[in-house]
């Protein structure tokens, strides 16, 4: 890796830094100027790739570079919301319309992108961008400046004579900016033009004495050491360099704190440049120093720096008052566990407690699965508490002490919990499962729930059913079941079940306390839907057993169902259809629906009076969505509403970010995605039409990528 270079301005104006180059100044209010923004009028603002990354079918390289409009920009990063996590870019290369995680996107200035896009290799390209000192020698050359050139792979004299596009007539945004030199000395007739491109005239020269060529071909020469020696300030005995060799150091790389070892100091004029090593779990020795050993590892793995300079790395800490030491799980030290119980997190608390890097529960070898249902269930809901304190007659102490100690009590404290409290549950799932795979292979959450909750801590089933008047089938998360229905091109989840339980005849025997549904799709391989609408709320009265039902039409008490009338298009998209008797009878006289078959309901016996249409109300009975497990591939991440408003929904993934190689860790992190409530706002023939990889945020992932919907009934939780 090409080490980047620091900038210290020392005097004169602060000009607009080059992204890799931060110069820091002290100024009059005090605050550190850093970063790069998009100036306004600039029409567009322009991107380069420091990471690879895939869109559909298309991969883009690290070094390619986009646009995108100033419009766009702003209506991305808002000053009243929180920014988008993606932008909607057009890459340079192609013209194709992607969207991009702004994580990867580092801004360039315009006239700094025409030099770049020259540059044809995108590995060259993002290696110069990074370097930044050749790049800002092509900024400040000037015509008739003398340089040294690559042709042929050899190094010839020449003079610069012309500096802008050669490319006429493109309909790009942007064109790439050359240098058009004339070659002296040895370097005469090695040229290929007269200074003229595809036959338009750049500059004049002689037959073959002239080249068009990117600037990291091109050597700008320095200006002569006479020259410069009347420039140099005379040395100032009182003078403090800003930084040694060895010194560990910080700077801004657009308002992101990057860290690294100084490599070499030098100056230019009234500037001090640092060339840095950043710390991407690289060092610079195997544990020489001057030519002594202090200690031996592997090679660049070591560093050495001062004490004074070294402090916690903020962007690993669990919160700012935080005692926890994140380091490797394998190398921790065993935490005094908490031994005070919890409450789960809501509204502000939530915020206050769990946003942010390092935040959640921390995944390990294809933990995902299990982080992303433990968040889910633990985190802002105390709906399945009962698994971490009540006695259950088989239930196991030793993973319910682990559960509640190591897992969700820290999680509710700290907001963190590490890999390795989690792999001491694995451990246990994996010698009382009698399955040696729970610490290593890939799993569903469904086969994590139904072993922990029924084989190890032997909690009561979470759903009670019965089929056809059949015995009552127990089960802890409900598969929904059911063919493909043509008129259901965006369902919500409340059609889903209703759907489900009427092709399968099934009724609820009793309300529970939390509702886990799986929805109709088979891992990464198939989805009968592309999207699918969360249902805030799942009411539930009509799928109950022996439960009073409403007539859909009148309101009063329902005596009949009808399983046809459910599929007539004439009523409501949702809820199972049930008649009073006249108003069946009416319902039914009607030509198409005289074949029909309603079944009789079982009516409670306070509801057998006689009264006047309408007065006996039905209760509702409804449940509320607190969680939403995704995967898009082989990867869970969750969704959790951990306040009552549309916005209030926080993002989790257990493995969003890496500190090192093989031998580093996963970096949890838990983000707010209030961008969710615009699209559950929208009506379904608009959410239809949405692009998926036009959504703003993480929104993509819960429409489209949903994999099992939570949901509680809190009256229920309280006998349960």
């Amino acid at each position: 890796m090409r080490p980047r270079a620091t900038c210290f301005e020392q005097a004169g104006d602060l000009q607009r830094p080059l992204p890799t180059c931060v110069i820091l100044r002290s100024c009059d209010n005090g605050k550190k100027m850093t970063g790069v923004l998009p100036s306004v009028g600039d029409g567009y603002c322009y991107y380069i790739l420091t990471d690879d990354c895939t869109y559909g079918s298309k991969y883009f390289q690290a070094g390619n570079m986009c646009f995108c409009s100033e419009r766009s920009y702003l209506r991305n990063f808002p000053d009243d919301r929180p920014p988008a996590c993606f932008l909607k870019v057009v890459m340079l290369d192609d013209s194709s319309t992607v969207t991009i995680n702004i994580e990867i996107l580092e801004p360039v200035h315009e006239e700094t992108a025409v030099f770049l896009l020259a540059v044809s290799s995108h590995n060259e390209r993002l290696n110069y961008f990074l370097e930044r000192l050749s790049l800002e020698a092509a900024l400040k050359a000037t015509l008739g400046q003398k340089v040294m050139v690559e042709v042929d792979r050899q190094q010839f004299p020449g003079v610069i004579r012309y500096i802008g596009s050669i490319h006429k007539n493109t309909s790009s945004v942007l064109s790439p900016f050359f240098f058009g030199v004339e070659l002296q000395g040895e370097g005469e007739s090695r040229g290929r033009s007269d200074g003229s491109y595809h036959g338009t005239e750049y500059f004049k020269c002689k037959r073959n004495c002239g080249v068009f060529l990117p600037f990291n071909r091109v050597q700008f020469t320095p200006v002569p050491d006479n020259d410069y020696a009347k420039q140099k300030p005379k040395p100032d005995a009182e003078e403090v360099v800003p930084v040694k060799v060895g010194d560990a150091v910080s700077f801004y790389v657009d308002e992101a704190l990057t860290k690294g070892i100084a490599m070499a100091v030098y100056r230019e004029g009234s500037q001090w440049f640092v060339k840095v090593c950043p710390d991407e779990d690289k060092g610079v020795t195997a544990g020489e120093w001057l030519g002594k050993y202090y200690f031996h590892c592997a090679p660049k793995r070591g560093l050495f720096v001062k004490l004074q300079s070294c402090q916690p790395d903020v962007r690993f800490q669990s919160s700012r008052n935080s005692d926890l030491n994140l380091m490797d799980y394998r190398d921790q030290e065993v935490l005094p566990q908490v031994l005070v119980n919890f409450p789960p997190l809501r509204n502000e608390a939530a915020v206050r407690v769990l946003r942010g890097q390092m935040k959640g529960i921390q995944g390990h070898c294809n933990s995902c699965y299990m982080d992303a249902a433990l968040f889910s269930l633990f985190s802002c809901t105390s709906v399945l508490d009962s698994m971490l304190f009540k006695p259950f007659p088989l239930c196991d102490r030793n993973v319910q002490n682990i559960l509640r100690d190591e897992i969700v009590n820290p999680l509710r404290k700290t907001g963190f919990v590490m890999a390795r409290s989690v792999m001491h549950l694995r451990e246990q799932l994996t010698e009382k499962g009698q399955c040696s795979s729970f610490t290593t292979a890939e799993k569903d959450p469904e086969e994590f729930l139904n072993l922990i909750m029924q084989q190890i801590l032997g909690i009561e089933p979470l759903l009670k059913l019965q089929s056809g008047g059949q015995e009552e089938q127990d089960c802890y998360c409900y598969q929904i079941f059911m063919d493909k229905q043509e008129d259901l091109v965006v369902p919500d989840v409340q059609q889903l079940v209703e759907h489900s339980f009427l092709s399968s005849d099934l009724k609820l025997v009793e309300i529970p306390s939390c509702f886990i549904i799986q929805m109709p799709r088979f891992g990464k391989e198939y989805k009968m839907f592309s999207k699918i609408i969360p249902s805030l709320e799942l009411d539930i009265t009509d799928l109950l057993l022996d439960s009073p039902r409403e007539c859909c039409v009148c309101g009063d008490v329902a005596t009949l169902e009808c399983s046809e009338c459910f599929k007539d298009k004439m009523f409501a998209a949702t809820g199972l259809k049930q008649f009073c008797s006249s108003c069946s009878k009416q319902v039914h006289s009607h030509y198409r629906r005289k074949a029909h078959k309603p079944t009789r309901l079982h009516v409670p016996e306070e509801f057998h009076s006689r009264s006047p249409r309408g007065s006996q109300q039905v209760p509702r009975e409804k449940m509320e969505l607190f969680a939403v497990l995704c995967i898009e591939t082989s990867h869970y991440v969750s969704f959790v509403k951990y306040g009552p408003e549309n916005e209030h929904w926080m993002f989790f993934d257990s493995m969003a970010d890496r500190h090192g190689d093989e031998n580093g860790f996963n970096i949890p992190v838990v983000t707010l995605c209030p961008e969710v409530a615009k699209y559950l706002d929208l009506p379904v023939a608009a959410l239809a039409l949405e692009q998926p990889r036009d959504m703003d945020g993480v929104a993509k992932r819960l429409f489209c990528d949903a994999y099992m919907y939570m949901y509680q009934s809190k009256k229920m939780a309280l006998y349960k």
